[in-house]
């Protein structure tokens, strides 16, 4: 039996509208959330990255990017983003010098809150998450005011 013993013909898309992404949950998939004072990152950033301790942040300010490495607590520029590794939760953490960098640069509104979601991605044996904010989300407080893409 092929696939087209299952056509039952032609039909017409009037009346048909496309289902929004953000009615389907996207809560599972690591996401970072950019303030112009501040980032945040959801719980399954850190679980995605087996909830670590300390990470490093490195931005490619030409590509929109920004990639998130665990590394020691000791290590150089580690930032500690989460407070009890039994408990992650979300933490929004001030960083305006940073933030305020990324909104002129990138030509953000700072009315707004940006919100892309990431990726595991390896580079030398080590899984770190890239974030894409070429098209990211927008929101203002707790509703979205534009979805990405």
């Amino acid at each position: 039996m092929g696939q087209a013993d299952f056509v039952i013909g032609d039909i017409s898309m009037e009346g048909f509208q496309v289902v929004r992404g953000l009615y389907f949950s996207r809560m599972l998939e690591p996401s970072l959330k950019l303030w112009n004072t501040a980032i945040s990152f959801n719980v399954p950033a850190y679980s995605a990255l087996n909830n670590c301790e300390s990470v490093q942040m490195l931005v490619n300010l030409e590509q929109r990017k920004i990639l998130v490495k665990p590394v020691p607590s000791k290590e150089p520029d580690a930032i500690n983003w989460i407070r009890d590794p039994s408990k992650p939760k979300t933490t929004k953490m001030e960083c305006s010098l940073f933030t305020r960098q990324l909104f002129t640069k990138w030509g953000w509104d700072d009315t707004y809150q940006y919100r892309t979601n990431g990726k595991l991605v390896k580079f030398d044996k080590k899984l770190m998450l890239l974030f894409d904010f070429n098209q990211p989300e927008l929101w203002q407080g707790m509703k979205l005011v534009q979805e990405d893409g």
